[in-house]
């Protein structure tokens, strides 16, 4: 697209662009966007809605059930027939006996018709070793039976108790925390787990869900409406007192979601769970409208990509064959062309663009190999006339003692340095040579100053010691050192260089305890090397940064310099190479 004076261009490619982007998405995404979030959030909610009223309405019913049978038992726990028994049975005839037991075995036959999840009605009169049942009639009992029974009461925590896998609603007269002192009677009512059952069923038999009611806080008593009841697990995760009154709470686990219903009252919690498979059944319909509008949408990007094919892509094939040809070298390129829309002014540029990239390319890559070999004839310029004056001096002194032996060390050390600064053949060098030279110079420095400097010196791995490096990189920091932090030193110097290696690199650590460096210098310093772009005039940091420089041209920006204060008290310079399988091969300086 052309833009001229602020106007588009009715022909412009990417203005065709957009209005076919535009009129292909938006009815295509937009619709099914809109018919599956309505849809799955219906669901959803119908879902959610759905066993919220179940769960409520099972709830509400099977509560009703437990009120009652409480208050039954609490009720005929007053009755005078059941609860005088004990206490008149020794001045009663046999005769009397027995009828009263008959009379409230009917009385238990009544309890036991008004509700159908009573399985049973049982009363133990421990005095006279008797148990009446609704069901099985009136026989004699074992303590042991009416104790293991009276040791359940209240298990459950609630009014419900469990015993021998039976539910039972227990009442005993006197209340007595003591389960082997015998209480006049026990009155319990056992629930019918077949009927919750059956009742859970009915319910689960629409929705496709299973619905499990458990009771205790633990969950110990469990009934489920299928054969596949809830794992365990899942219902050990499921919180009880914690929850809100009559409050439906959400669960999602593998490929089912669960719904739970908690009740303090009578401490039972109602979970229903269904499968994600179920749930996914209503959007099947859903599914088959998406599959026609993919259908349509793939006719209609069809028709679109032919008309993009023809209007853009072989025209941007052109643009692209010129930028293959242009990374290749090949400096005539040209793209011919007589188009008016946004690729004719492309390809001119195109054209223009290579033209002055390749003069670019050649002016840029000149200065820097000038630049790069300016900056080592300046690094090998600055052997200070004052270095030559006091090694000749030194010389001079040792002959006045006629100290052979030195003068002899001292001038090959010298030689060797002036050897190695004044040699231009080659901008490499490995690492061993590099060390070697500032070794040389430290060595120097130590005939010159004496005692008062102490090298303490790392031996180099000779797995470093390829290491290609730009050349002199090692020796203009250690002459650094003995310029600003040993020179003034009457005793006590120290220069040491040690070694540091990290994942993909190697850190030579160059140090010294010079008391000249202040927080301030130090902070100048490390920001001077950090930002090398301002202007410097010390001599020391613009010795340093040119040495950064150089570093970073030649491995990149995550190397070169770092400075800090030494655990010595004075500077650390950290020079950082690349090294174990990202190095260059070294220079081999002596062909």
């Amino acid at each position: 697209m052309r833009l001229l004076g602020g106007t588009w261009r009715t022909n412009s490619i990417v203005v065709k662009l957009m209005i076919a982007f535009v009129l292909v998405i938006l009815p295509l995404y937009g619709s099914s966007i809109v018919i599956t979030h309505n849809s799955s959030k219906q669901m959803q909610t119908e879902v959610e809605n759905a066993h919220d009223s179940k769960l409520h309405f099972y709830h509400n019913h099977l509560q009703f059930e437990l009120d009652r049978m409480s208050s039954l038992v609490n009720e005929f726990s007053f009755d005078e027939p059941m609860s005088t028994l004990s206490t008149r049975a020794p001045i009663m005839s046999r005769y009397e006996i027995i009828s009263s037991l008959n009379e409230i075995h009917k009385k238990l036959s009544q309890i036991m018709v008004t509700s159908p999840y009573i399985s049973d009605v049982v009363y133990y009169v421990p005095a006279l070793h008797k148990r009446v049942s609704a069901v099985d009639g009136i026989r004699s009992v074992e303590d042991g039976e009416w104790k293991d029974l009276l040791a359940t009461m209240g298990n459950l925590n609630g009014e419900l108790s469990t015993s021998a896998d039976d539910l039972y609603f227990l009442k005993s007269n006197p209340y007595n925390m003591n389960h082997e002192e015998p209480p006049n009677f026990i009155l319990g009512i056992r629930l019918s787990a077949d009927e919750l059952k059956k009742r859970l069923q009915q319910l689960s038999e629409t929705g496709g869900s299973d619905i499990t009611l458990s009771f205790g806080d633990e969950h110990e008593v469990v009934i489920s409406s299928s054969e596949q009841a809830v794992s365990t697990g899942l219902i050990q995760m499921l919180p009880t007192e914690s929850q809100d009154a009559l409050q439906v709470t959400r669960y999602h686990s593998d490929d089912h979601l669960y719904y739970s219903l908690y009740d303090s009252d009578h401490s039972f919690t109602l979970t229903s769970s269904i499968a994600e498979e179920v749930l996914q059944a209503p959007l099947e319909r859903y599914k088959l409208w998406l599959w026609m509008l993919t259908v349509m949408s793939m006719v209609i990007i069809v028709i679109f990509s032919l008309s993009v094919y023809k209007s853009i892509h072989k025209p941007l094939a052109a643009l692209v064959k010129g930028f293959r040809m242009a990374e290749q070298g090949q400096p005539d390129i040209r793209i011919p062309h007589s188009r008016r829309d946004e690729f004719g002014y492309l390809y001119s540029r195109f054209n223009h663009m290579i033209e002055r990239l390749h003069l670019l390319i050649e002016e840029n890559y000149v200065a820097r190999i000038r630049t790069s070999e300016a900056e080592l004839k300046h690094l090998q310029s600055q052997i200070q006339p004052h270095f030559l004056y006091n090694s000749l001096f030194s010389i001079k002194q040792m002959a006045e003692v006629e100290n052979v032996e030195l003068i002899q060390e001292f001038t090959d050390y010298l030689g060797q340095y002036f050897r190695y600064m004044s040699r231009d053949s080659h901008t490499e060098v490995s690492l061993g040579e590099e060390v070697d030279h500032a070794m040389v110079y430290a060595s120097i420095q130590k005939i010159r100053f004496g005692s008062r400097v102490q090298l303490f010196i790392e031996d180099m791995d000779p797995m470093y010691r390829s290491i290609a490096i730009p050349r002199v990189i090692v020796q203009p920091i250690v002459e650094n050192v003995f310029e600003h932090a040993l020179a003034k030193r009457s005793e006590g110097g120290i220069l040491k260089l040690s070694y540091q290696t990290a994942e993909g690199s190697l850190s030579i650590l160059i140090e010294d305890d010079g008391d000249q460096l202040t927080d301030k210098m130090l902070v100048q310093l490390v920001q001077s090397i950090g930002e090398p772009a301002q202007r410097q005039e010390d001599e020391e940091i613009t010795g340093l940064i040119n040495v950064n420089q150089r570093l970073k041209i030649k491995f990149g920006s995550g190397y070169g310099l770092a400075a800090r204060r030494s655990d010595l008290g004075g500077l650390c310079i950290v020079v950082n190479v690349p090294w174990k399988g990202e190095l260059p091969h070294a220079a081999d300086a002596n062909r």
